[in-house]
């Protein structure tokens, strides 16, 4: 019997080769699409699960408020919480602190080595997180002050003629900026996995840091940078944990007598760390879960609209099988088994379609890949999954298979016999409303998708060409001269560095700051105006020095700017600052000119304003613009940002490097151009377009193919009708117009029905940005317009093809 049904389905395939091919084709791109898809968030699913305690671990939020006003919703807490909850509560079984120390200038012998990111972790890390260690202890290797872990690729490049004897690294030193005191290597690791939300190439030791700050870094409830990691013990609902917090608050805080603020704490599952999470001051390495599962709908609807199209291409072919069933039925076949046979070819038509699309995923993997930003690959992601979502994913495509392939088995096993061997057979008026209804469905969810991509490129563009309030194209930064002394005379050496700058040619500005513009910029809490000591404020701070202002083409909307004097060399002698427009109207300063002259204290310094700026977008559009206080500051760990003309980048590159040295020598030169780094802020959303453009293109080609098969067959079933009316003076004109009526009003309706699909989705999308684009009618009128054209286009190519048919021929045929 199965020899049978695999011996009439081929001469079936073979047979309606255009037919077969249209099917084989849809569903390969939707089986295509999916698989692409399905690495992808497969990939971004995978964060963080190769740690053992994954189910157990939680990392410890925290939202801070004055005011009763949310002022910070973060993920960096007091150094004293995380000891304190373990004490506190005897459900917590371990706990961890990390500070992320950024890049670490790396000293050995007379080489300088830049590293890559490192943090300050406590000697619980190792028994939190599940990293591989290749050589060391993990339990002991950070529990003493002046202990460091490397990964393997840190140790390869502070010790290359050790190459991959990593225990004859154990013991060996090196010295941090310009430290004296020399760190040891205690353990290496493997390279941290592309999936873990924590990368690093350098650990060192919590103790390192509470030995330096003289405990404050493990007992103190006021400094603001440390981040808590927990492992409940089995069996512990976290929820349960959580809803303890608030008597933990009131009673090391209590209220906002100890820090200034009303804490919130709160527990995120690991799990959800990389997708979830949008807190500030976050050193995840994040994505967006939205865009995840958008990718995955997406994905559902291709697939959706190529087993769409093989229903109705196989429904629609109903008459040319009415025989075929007559005669088996009359040769003692029974229902099950037209039932079986039109089934098992349904399988061979989506295996088929599959072994296609393995092919496409396979030639699309680089492209996909690069777009995506991951080193992904179909086989690999095979055999790391899980057998559960193997089997739920072999499952979803079997069923779709199925249900698919069921329908039209159960139209054409059902015709009869005696029926349809007179040749009175005709369609049922459910058949053609279901043809109709899925027609319906799949320019439904392609007019949205293509109102949807739209609206990300204009959100898109509207980031790329906002006014951030300052000017950052052109801009290069070369970081800072760490491994310089801080002394009376750096000031001065800044100063002569860039006048010497300013001399070379293509140089047009250059300034130093403590932040860059995209960085995350700290807080300062308790400010006040000096008359005013009733309310307290939280404003970020910046230190720059009088030339950012001008580098940066900032406004200046009342007052001025700051002079050299302005600047001193000790900290606390800081008299000058200056706020932006949002910092006077949180301090409730009726305009900026009324700002000028007077101070703004935190009770321990008091600053004279001086100048009022423009807001600007220290940070993307989806954040907003923040009360900010600007101060005339120095450091060795100011980079320098530099105005070029873009003529001849490379010379002027150069002549940058040998001023840079001449300054400051012993430092390595490093430069990035800073709107390369500020738009990084968007990589998640530039990615989310690219790929939803992609798809959205590739469900218009599967939509069109079932079109062009509908159209086609039913341009053919009525070959008869189009030569009468020929004969008797209708036009092609008419004919196409008549034969392409009912395809265009089903895509009419499609794309009317898309509209508010399409908007409440979108809307739901632009909530993640402070600043958006407002969709008019016209994103909404310009994808029905399109969708339109491209059927149109479509099913009049087909009709125009047999209407322009010799009648004679075809009566003849008839």
């Amino acid at each position: 019997m199965l020899r049978n049904y695999l011996t009439v389905a081929f001469r079936n395939i073979v047979k309606n080769k255009v037919f077969s091919g249209i099917n084989i084709l849809g569903l390969g791109i939707g089986l295509a699409a999916c698989l692409l898809i399905f690495q992808f968030v497969r990939y971004e699913l995978s964060y963080d699960t190769f740690h053992a305690k994954i189910d157990r671990t939680y990392r410890v939020t925290n939202d801070r408020f004055q005011h009763g006003k949310l002022i910070q919703h973060g993920t960096i807490t007091y150094p004293a919480v995380g000891p304190a909850m373990v004490r506190d509560f005897p459900e917590i079984e371990e706990y961890t602190r990390l500070m992320p120390a950024g890049t670490l200038n790396i000293r050995i012998d007379d080489q300088h080595i830049r590293s890559g990111q490192s943090h300050f972790a406590d000697e619980h890390f190792f028994s939190v997180f599940s990293f591989s260690m290749l050589a060391g202890d993990r339990l002991t290797a950070l529990k003493e002050p002046l202990s460091a872990v490397l990964t393997e690729h840190a140790a390869k490049q502070f010790f290359p003629a050790q190459g991959a004897d990593y225990a004859s690294m154990i013991g060996k030193t090196f010295y941090w900026g310009t430290d004296t005191e020399p760190y040891t290597v205690k353990a290496i690791c493997q390279d941290i996995p592309a999936n873990s939300h924590i990368q690093f190439d350098v650990l060192i030791s919590y103790a390192t840091l509470v030995h330096a700050t003289q405990m404050e870094a493990d007992n103190s409830w006021t400094w603001s940078d440390m981040r808590h990691y927990l492992v409940l013990k089995p069996g512990v609902d976290h929820t349960q944990l959580e809803a303890k917090f608030p008597a933990f608050s009131d009673r090391h805080f209590q209220g906002d007598k100890v820090s200034g603020s009303v804490e919130k704490f709160y527990l995120q599952p690991l799990r959800d760390a990389h997708l979830y999470s949008q807190y500030e001051y976050d050193i995840a390495k994040v994505a967006s879960g939205k865009a995840v599962w958008a990718m995955l709908i997406v994905a559902l609807f291709i697939l959706l609209i190529a087993w769409i199209n093989y229903i109705n291409l196989t429904t629609s072919r109903a008459l040319d099988r009415a025989k075929e069933v007559g005669l088996r039925k009359v040769m003692g076949a029974f229902k099950t088994q037209l039932i079986k046979q039109f089934i098992f070819e349904s399988f061979i038509l989506t295996g088929l379609a599959f072994v296609v699309a393995m092919m496409m995923a396979q030639l699309l993997q680089a492209p996909f890949n690069k777009i995506t930003g991951n080193d992904l690959s179909l086989w690999r992601i095979i055999q790391t999954t899980d057998t559960r979502t193997l089997v739920a994913v072999a499952a979803l495509l079997l069923l779709g298979a199925l249900v698919s392939g069921f329908y039209p088995a159960l139209v054409l096993s059902s015709y009869q016999p005696i029926t349809v061997l007179k040749g009175k057979f005709q369609r049922s008026a459910r058949g053609n409303f279901l043809r109709k209804a899925l027609v319906i469905v799949q320019f439904t969810s392609s007019a949205a998708l293509i109102t949807g991509t739209i609206i990300v490129s204009q959100q898109l563009n509207f980031i790329n060409d906002a006014d951030l309030g300052m000017v950052i194209d052109n801009t290069v930064i070369v970081n800072a001269p760490e491994l310089s002394a801080w002394d009376s005379s750096f000031m001065q050496r800044v100063e002569s560095y860039k006048h010497a700058l300013l001399q070379l040619p293509g140089v047009e500005h250059a300034a130093t700051s403590a932040n860059l513009p995209g960085d995350r910029l700290a807080r300062g809490f308790n400010l006040h105006l000096k008359e005013q000591t009733s309310a307290k404020y939280t404003i970020s701070y910046l230190g720059v020095d009088h030339h950012f202002m001008s580098t940066y083409n900032m406004s200046l909307v009342a007052g001025r700017g700051f002079l050299p004097t302005d600047h001193q060399v000790d900290y606390d002698k800081i008299r000058s600052i200056i706020l932006n427009v949002n910092a006077t109207r949180l301090l409730g300063i009726s305009t900026p000119e009324d700002a000028i002259g007077k101070e703004l204290t935190d009770d321990k310094h008091a600053w004279t304003i001086v100048g009022v700026i423009r807001d600007f977008h220290q940070e993307s559009l989806k954040s907003p613009m923040e009360p900010t206080v600007l101060m005339p500051t120095y450091s060795t760990y100011a980079a320098t940002s530099i105005k070029i003309k873009t003529e001849d980048t490379k010379s002027i590159l150069a002549s940058i490097e040998n001023t840079y040295k001449k300054y400051f020598p012993g430092n390595a030169f490093e430069y990035f151009f800073l709107k390369d780094r500020y738009n990084r802020q968007y990589h998640d959303d530039m990615r989310f377009g690219k790929i939803v453009s992609i798809f959205t293109g590739l469900a218009i080609i599967v939509a069109c193919l079932g079109l062009i098969g509908l159209s086609s067959y039913t341009a053919v079933q009525r070959t008869k009708e189009i030569g009468i009316r020929k004969i008797l003076g209708a036009s092609v004109v008419n004919i196409v117009s008549l034969l392409s009526a009912d395809f265009v009003r089903l895509v009419l309706i499609a794309s009317l029905l898309s509209i508010p699909i399409a908007y409440f989705s979108m809307q739901h999308w632009l909530q993640g940005y402070a600043y958006r684009v407002t969709p008019g009618w016209a994103q909404f009128v310009i994808p029905l317009l399109a969708v339109l054209l491209i059927a149109t286009f479509t099913i009049s190519f087909q009709v125009l093809k047999a209407a322009m048919r010799n009648p004679a021929d075809t009566l003849k045929h008839e």
